[in-house]
């Protein structure tokens, strides 16, 4: 019952403000804009989560050759006693020749682990309360149109890790991790991008590859090393409405004494929506999904994904495929850029499944 009644407030929040605002910033010679918007978000972990987010574009170069920077500031609370925080930007300079991008998050946030692997039962599920903060911040130089080469620092600190339950069960048999660890790493990151907005891309292609060693050299706590791939494809329809038909494929690997508290699972980098953060854990990331996005009436779009993802067991190797389906309403607040309010809804398997409700496209 508590779920419909999310979906309902999501849908009222929506109609409402994208009826007032659906066309108030529609002049495409803007160099920059605003939102403010609540966060309402609903899981069977988390409860109900509720706050406020805002977002701004800003132009910083001419139109034909440089695309819109954007940032965006949130905080959420929950009715389990989970709180975040977070800034994050991602910035074009003129003719796009740089770009810069990252964010500074703050975590207070009590969440279920279920040891390793993709097929891991509830009676294994321990609460493991916590507190993070996580600092990422890369700078790419353009090689050539589309091509963009660079450094990433990120810095992860979790502290004060408390089990509900036996911790060292926590700690020494079921988990790599300590009771409080440090991760920090200088990598080296290669995109290709060329989608026509990176908010809400219909055509285009975007390819990452991320390279992160953590070393202790470094101020990580353990070395270990990160290697992730990002491919997306994005087609439009000619047909009188507008038809998007998005994919991506996300891989993650991770190699060494890997902390626990952030290895590759499900509900991170905007994957697997119908699994709660964290329901899943392992050492390599194996995730595709596929969405069509359609414009229905007015200012309001509608979609429907689908995908499988996959985690690595306790041995590495690849058993269990776990599915995700949904679907959503897109309410347009900004028409030269863009933005939509997105709200979401989606499945997975074993009582798995979620409300989203934000800015910007997953993918």
């Amino acid at each position: 019952m508590g779920s419909k009644k999310s979906i309902l407030v999501c849908l009222v929040l929506c109609l409402l403000m994208g009826y007032k605002q659906g066309n108030a910033q529609a002049d495409s010679t803007k160099k920059l804009s605003y939102s403010l918007l609540p966060v309402l978000v609903s899981d069977p972990f988390i409860g109900f989560g509720y706050g406020v987010l805002t977002n701004v574009n800003f132009l910083l170069g001419a139109k034909e050759t440089t695309r819109f920077s954007n940032a965006q500031a949130y905080v959420i609370n929950t009715t389990n006693g989970q709180f975040a925080a977070q800034f994050n930007h991602q910035i074009f300079t003129n003719n796009e020749s740089w770009i810069w991008q990252g964010k500074l998050q703050y975590l207070n946030w009590p969440e279920n682990t279920y040891a390793l692997g993709s097929n891991t039962q509830d009676n294994v599920k321990e609460n493991v309360a916590y507190k993070a903060i996580e600092l990422e911040e890369r700078i790419l130089r353009k090689l050539k149109t589309n091509h963009f080469l660079g450094l990433q620092y990120r810095l992860y600190t979790c502290w004060d890790l408390k089990s509900d339950k036996d911790t060292l069960s926590f700690f020494e048999n079921n988990a790599i991790g300590t009771k409080q660890f440090t991760a920090s790493t200088l990598g080296v990151h290669y995109i290709f991008d060329s989608r026509d907005n990176v908010q809400n891309a219909y055509k285009g292609k975007y390819l990452e590859v991320a390279i992160n060693p953590y070393s202790k050299i470094l101020g990580s706590t353990q070395d270990w090393l990160n290697m992730r791939l990002d491919a997306r494809y994005y087609h439009q329809f000619k047909t009188t409405r507008n038809l998007v038909f998005a994919n991506r494929i996300m891989v993650e690997q991770a190699l060494g004494d890997v902390p626990y508290m952030i290895m590759p699972q499900t509900g991170r980098q905007f994957t697997t929506r119908g699994y709660v953060q964290g329901r899943y854990r392992g050492k390599l990331l194996l995730h595709y999904e596929a969405e069509l996005r359609a414009h229905l009436w007015r200012f309001i779009g509608g979609v429907a994904f689908a995908g499988v993802n996959t985690l690595s067991e306790p041995n590495n190797e690849i058993k269990y495929i776990n599915p995700n389906m949904g679907a959503g309403l897109r309410f347009n607040i900004n028409k030269s850029q863009r933005t939509n309010i997105r709200v979401d809804y989606a499945v997975g398997l074993n009582n798995n499944s979620g409300l989203y409700f934000q800015i910007c496209e997953v993918f």
